[in-house]
């Protein structure tokens, strides 16, 4: 039986509110630490090394997105923590995974290169994805209680692939679940849709009714892919590609795509939902307009 939903979560199902066009922007590179936890809500454990917690302060700076990370199962398991960098820029994906004895020894990571999106050599390259589940409890109870069943449930079909991990973003879409590298973020998952995602995440496609985005792309540009998705019934990730986007004075963004060979126009415009709504559980909890997308046209060009 699923969990009984309450809190932003419930507050966006019944609101209808959508899932597209709302992965985080910013995130094209990520450093992923293993961590056991408990972790707080804002900072990082107390027993982190300080030169860890500079290296997690530096890769924030400088763009990328630090995550702490524990598995599904064995969480206080001794020895090693896996650590994982990579990039999610269209055409730039590559992921490298290291064992650390010491997190100290961080430090030696080339954050300039991670950065710009290149392998920084810190540790052996991987092709196998990982998939990231938001059960960051102490900062949304929605993403503990609705993550973790499937964090479950997928660490029993991708043994050794998904990982638990800090706050992702878009508490209301919980459960959130993230593709790495291909920066795929899914949401508003149900147990009955997880043998769907595994299919789909498997073999570079995407649940186009649960799928929020890729991560580091302009969210015009997500909800443009979305809607030219809709439009030609394309599941395939890396089928559908942006090779532009041009804002106008009235606030409309066009965005022209690749899909397969072809050539689309597709023109949205950003609009803030009606009423104020309960965007995300954390502290007293957070009452928001959020920004969705509206579908102008959608044209194929020459």
């Amino acid at each position: 039986m699923a969990p009984r939903l309450s809190g932003c979560a419930a507050e966006r199902l019944a609101r209808g509110e959508s899932t597209y066009g709302t992965a985080p922007e910013g995130a094209a590179s990520w450093l992923l630490v293993e961590h056991p936890g408990p972790w707080p809500s804002q900072h990082l454990p107390g027993d982190m090394p300080s030169e860890a917690a500079d290296v997690f302060s530096r890769a924030t700076e400088s763009g990328i997105r630090p995550q702490l990370i524990r598995r599904v199962s064995m969480r206080r398991r001794e020895g090693a923590a896996t650590v994982f960098v990579g990039s999610c820029r269209v055409g730039r994906t590559w992921l490298e995974r290291r064992s650390l004895a010491d997190l100290r020894d961080l430090a030696e990571l080339d954050l300039a290169a991670l950065a710009n999106g290149n392998p920084p050599q810190f540790g052996v390259s991987t092709s196998e994805p990982v998939l990231l589940v938001c059960t960051h409890g102490r900062r949304d109870v929605c993403c503990a209680r609705l993550g973790r069943p499937i964090a479950v449930l997928l660490d029993k079909a991708l043994p050794g692939q998904v990982w638990e991990t800090a706050h992702v973003g878009g508490d209301r879409f919980a459960p959130n679940v993230v593709a790495l590298p291909d920066g795929s973020y899914h949401g508003a998952l149900t147990t009955a849709v997880i043998s769907d995602l595994v299919a789909a995440v498997t073999s570079g496609r995407v649940l186009p009714s649960h799928f929020r985005g890729r991560a580091g792309l302009p969210s015009p540009v997500q909800a443009a892919d979305h809607f030219i998705r809709e439009h030609c019934g394309v599941a395939s990730l890396d089928a559908v590609r942006a090779v532009g986007c041009t804002a106008s004075s009235s606030g409309a963004v066009s965005v022209e795509l690749l899909v397969h060979a072809a050539r689309w126009r597709v023109r949205v415009h950003p609009r803030q939902l009606d009423e104020p709504r309960l965007t995300s559980c954390a502290g007293d909890g957070t009452v928001g307009r959020p920004t969705t997308f509206h579908l102008l046209d959608v044209q194929r060009m020459a």
